[in-house]
């Protein structure tokens, strides 16, 4: 089945900034809104657990199913960009209630979903491939799912978890600096750029500046919009507070 296919179709290719990018949008926003009709329902509904798991478990098996395709394509798939461990998360998430997890998702996940939907690595696959719906699922519901939590489970961000979550960001990233370098001189995974630790993507390249310049642009915008996140997430705990 074409649709499974690693190799994307030449006469169906996403190439950001065209109809592809709009139609992805456009489907993202389908989801969005069928969220916010949704999310108070399910989480009142008595079945909201079984619910929970019944998507973690739906999550996981798209997981498998990229994996899948990515192997017998002959592609090494690695979980190590911000919005694959923000995924793994999600999925935690669901399954435990776990505050810590959301302490971080809800940074990581917001940030990176909106980030990746601004500049997609889609390698090219169109809406005739698996992968298509995948990224939009994917990102959309690390996006989603930490305003689950804190809507519903009221579960808090302080400026401590901001300061943490930009910590645990940092280490991430300057740790993913000797495993890019690693991965691409071993030739397991060559030209390696997990959490673009080795240069910013090509279509933002000339905002960002060339490597290693690019980490103090990368570290201004993570600064700017952790601290956006948690002046977004207070003013709404303190509303709730007040209501």
């Amino acid at each position: 089945m074409s649709f499974f296919e690693y190799a994307y179709d030449p006469a169906v290719k996403f190439d950001m900034y065209t109809s592809m990018h709009v139609l992805m949008l456009g489907l993202t926003a389908i989801l969005f809104i069928l969220f916010f009709i949704f999310h108070k329902r399910i989480y009142q509904s008595p079945y909201e657990k079984q619910i929970r798991y019944g998507f973690g478990s739906f999550l996981i098996v798209m997981l498998i199913t990229l994996i899948t395709i990515d192997t017998i394509g002959g592609h090494l798939y690695l979980p190590l960009h911000l919005c694959s461990i923000s995924y793994f998360l999600a999925i935690i998430l669901l399954f435990t209630n776990n505050e810590k997890v959301f302490n971080y998702l809800f940074f990581s996940g917001i940030i990176g979903g909106i980030v990746t939907f601004a500049i997609p690595e889609l390698d090219h696959a169109g809406y005739n491939r698996f992968r298509f719906y995948e990224f939009i699922i994917a990102h959309s519901v690390i996006i989603m799912l930490p305003i689950y939590y804190l809507v519903n489970y009221k579960y808090t961000i302080t400026l401590r978890k901001t300061w943490m979550g930009i910590l645990i960001t940092n280490i991430l990233g300057f740790g993913m600096l000797p495993v890019n370098i690693l991965l691409d001189r071993t030739g397991i995974y060559p030209d390696a750029n997990f959490m673009f630790t080795m240069g910013a993507p090509d279509d933002v390249e000339g905002v960002f500046g060339p490597f290693p310049f690019h980490f103090i642009s990368f570290e201004i915008v993570l600064l700017i919009t952790f601290f956006i996140l948690y002046y977004i997430a207070k003013r709404y705990q303190d509303k709730q507070k007040a209501a």
